[in-house]
């Protein structure tokens, strides 16, 4: 059976296990106690970071989006990515941007306010807020919000009619992190909110949302 490494509230690893749901592939999840001493994990994976999706054989692949590019070649129903070569790489560049871009605004949004204490985030006391970041990251988060709500113009999922590796991967964001912060579900992106009810009633996704969600602490 395939081992998951990685942890209940990582979008990445969620991301993960989103798809992992969908093609109905049994896997067992393994949360890491100590990656970045443990010498074991770093035999998993030399950065020591998560996901790490570790085949019968012992081999392992690591990187969220690699992981997942390697469970649709391997278990290719259902198909996460399209069949047309444009639109395929139209997902990929959702979810690449989704992993570079959109995620290190919202860390930017979330390290400005709070620290981080697993699984509360513990806002900052007004004098100790990097307004400077907080209002940077905030404009980049909105950039990044309305290219998806044209994405989600005249389609259901941003693979269209398919539920794709894209719409795996923004999950934990839109539906999480965001939804957290109060950004989402907002009217002016009517598309994303649809959005958001839709995969929130989806099987895959509720098997593979934490168990325990981050919260908001107050100072």
């Amino acid at each position: 059976m395939l081992k998951l490494h990685n942890f209940d509230r990582s979008p990445f690893g969620w991301k993960v296990r989103i798809v992992l749901e969908e093609k109905k592939v049994p896997y067992e999840m393994v949360v890491p106690q100590n990656k970045n001493e443990d010498p074991a994990f770093a035999r998993l994976n030399p950065l020591r970071l998560t996901p790490v999706l570790e085949l019968p054989n012992g081999k392992t692949i690591y990187e969220s989006t690699v992981i997942n590019e390697y469970l649709e070649e391997v278990h290719p129903k259902p198909a996460m990515l399209p069949r047309e070569p444009y639109e395929r790489a139209r997902v990929r560049i959702l979810e690449d941007t989704a992993d570079q871009y959109l995620y290190a605004a919202i860390r930017g949004l979330t390290s400005s306010q709070f620290e981080y204490a697993p699984p509360f985030l513990n806002r900052r006391k007004p004098g100790e807020i990097d307004h400077k970041l907080l209002e940077e990251s905030r404009a980049k988060v909105h950039e990044h919000l309305a290219r998806l709500e044209q994405e989600l113009k005249g389609r259901a999922w941003f693979g269209g009619d398919l539920f794709s590796l894209a719409d795996a991967a923004l999950a934990p964001a839109l539906t999480g992190s965001l939804r957290l912060h109060g950004i989402l579900p907002d009217p002016k992106l009517p598309n994303l909110g649809a959005w958001i009810g839709r995969i929130s009633e989806r099987p895959s996704y509720q098997s593979a949302a934490p168990k325990e969600p981050m919260k908001i602490r107050e100072a």
